[in-house]
Formats: C-alpha cells, structure tokens, sequence
C-alpha cells in the first residue's frame, strides 16, 4: 500500500503544516503496525498467512474475460432492474429447504396472505449433482430453529453453519457426524474484534474459512446467508476467492438500508454503484441470476426520485447458479 499526499492551493504548492506530517506518519506507522501484529498473529497460530485479496483488483480481472455479458451500471435504477429481471429459464427443478410461512398482510385491510419466511430454494438440474458425493454446503447467519441445516444434514450434507452470535458453547461445536457450526463471522481478513467483558467477535476471511477447514480447492454445492448487512462482504469474498473456491451456487438475503431515501442524489447514485458491482463481478464470472423475490414483511421503503419515485423493497431473496 502507497500513502501519498497532494496539498494544493489556489497558487504555487506549499509544504503541509508539521503537525499534519506528524499526524499523518503516526498514522502510517499504527497502520502498519496492525497489519504486522495481524500477519505474525495468524502465522504464530496456523502457521499460514491469508493476504488481503482487494476485491476491486479481481473485479477487473474476472471482467476483462466474462463469462456472460457484462452488466452495465446506469445510475440507482438499474439496480433494481437487475433485481426485477430473473432469468427463470436456466433451472427448470427446484427443491425448497427450511423456511416457515408466517401471515403478511395484503393490499386489503381485512385479508393476510401467507409468505415463506427463510426458506432456500436450490436448483436441482443435473449438471449441479446435488443428489451425488461429495455435496459441501456453508451456511452464513443460522437461524434458531437450524431447519435448512438438519434439512442439509438429512440430505446427506456436510453443512458449516458460522454464527458468531448463536455459536456460543465454543469455537467449534460438532453437531453432528455431518453438521459442523463454527463461532465465525464473514470478513475480508482474519481478526479479532473485541466486544466487552472479555468477549470477541472471530471475524474470518473466507480463504480463511476454506483453508482452516481443509476446503481450499474443494466444490461448495451451495452457500446460505442469512446475514444482515455483511451479506455484501460474503458476496464481494466469494468473487475475490474464485480462483480458491468453486461455489456452484448462491442463496443469499440482501439489505438495502432505508437510509438511502435521505442520501442526496449523487451519494445514492454512487452507493448503488459499489452495490451494483457485485452483481457485475458474479456475472463476469459465470453466475446467472435465476431466482429473486422481494421480502415483503421488512418494515419500510425504498424511494428512488431517479425512477419517478417509484417504491421498492429493503430486502431480497436471491439465487445464482453458476454456468458450468
């Protein structure tokens, strides 16, 4: 990583007040200084270092070869035309896992209708083998009555649920001779975060993840999240991780914070651009986008002045399934 500095004035360049050069090398040294105690951490307690892979740096290079035609960014709206254009032609069996159906309340007053809460539909064409061994699958954020991981158990899956917050009886909790939870939370490198009275939050790349687990190189038949707001985090890592990990298929939540009604046009505009570049590195790299729906029992709206103010959902079901 290169720091450099750029003051300038209305006129000729002037030096930086010592003060801010002091400042600035301070903070040089603290970074680097982190960075070290990080990598002689990881290295003294799994004889491994897990370098920072920049998620921008893969970005450009799965999209200088795509696999399918590249996604073009045309301001907030064309997000959610991406959210709203399934190809629903490219799974033609789907099988359902976990999920409860709880009462929504429809347009009219006096009427509810009923919406499956948490269930993951995964695509059972052939070419993905979900009924052949090995089947691998991770589950990101589980949810308390762990249904989609006994449903992956039963289907004779090994399944790796990571939870930081519902994993609690020790870092790795054996639950069955198929079913492995670990008290780990998505990251786009190792760390520790502390978090109070002697608690930390185990915070894990997902190279990380695969190689302490002994999956580097292995075939993930399907990877879960139920996160809340890191879900882009695991999304961004599994594109900087794809030369590391085949994942063959996607079943994420996503959220879109309410907070983007307040942005100003320009700061929206650039904000679903960064989000958008998910959608473009999963596409370069062979994912189609095969199933999505919108989450309609999440409290508030989505307005978008760029579309005519039109209202869209803070939260998605979505499904991609990679081209093999």
């Amino acid at each position: 990583m290169i720091w450099t500095v750029n003051y300038k004035t209305g006129g000729a360049s002037k030096p930086l007040p010592y003060r801010r050069w002091v400042g600035l090398v301070v903070l040089v040294l603290l970074v680097a200084a982190a960075a070290g105690l990080a990598y002689l951490y990881f290295w003294q307690y799994t004889g491994e270092v897990f370098p920072i892979v920049k998620f921008e740096d893969q970005l450009r290079e799965v999209c200088a070869n795509p696999r399918l035609p590249p996604l073009e960014y045309r301001g907030a709206q064309s997000f959610f035309e991406y959210l709203n254009k399934v190809d629903d032609e490219h799974c033609y069996s789907w099988v359902e896992f976990g999920g409860e159906k709880i009462p929504v309340p429809s347009q009219s007053e006096t009427q509810c209708v009923d919406e499956v809460r948490k269930t993951k539909y995964i695509c059972f064409n052939e070419e993905y083998k979900m009924t052949h061994d090995p089947c691998l699958v991770y589950s990101f954020g589980k949810d308390v009555d762990n249904q989609f991981e006994r449903d992956m158990q039963m289907f004779s899956c090994e399944v790796h649920a990571f939870d930081h917050e519902r994993v609690t009886e020790a870092e790795h909790v054996q639950r069955s001779e198929f079913w492995k939870e670990h008290a780990w939370n998505i990251a786009q490198f190792p760390y520790d975060k502390p978090e109070g009275e002697g608690r930390i939050q185990r915070r894990r790349s997902l190279d990380y993840i695969a190689s302490s687990l002994g999956h580097s190189g292995r075939e993930i038949k399907y990877l879960k999240s139920d996160l809340e707001g890191r879900e882009w985090i695991l999304l961004k890592e599994v594109i900087s991780n794809l030369h590391k990990l085949d994942i063959q298929q996607i079943g994420v939540r996503l959220h879109i914070p309410i907070t983007v009604n307040e942005m100003s046009g320009e700061a929206r505009h650039q904000y679903f651009a960064k989000l958008f570049q998910v959608f473009q590195g999963l596409q370069c790299a062979g994912y189609k986008y095969v199933l999505g729906r919108a989450i309609r029992y999440y409290k508030g709206s989505i307005k978008i002045p760029e579309t005519e103010n039109k209202v869209f959902y803070p939260a998605y079901e979505v499904n991609w399934a990679k081209v093999l």
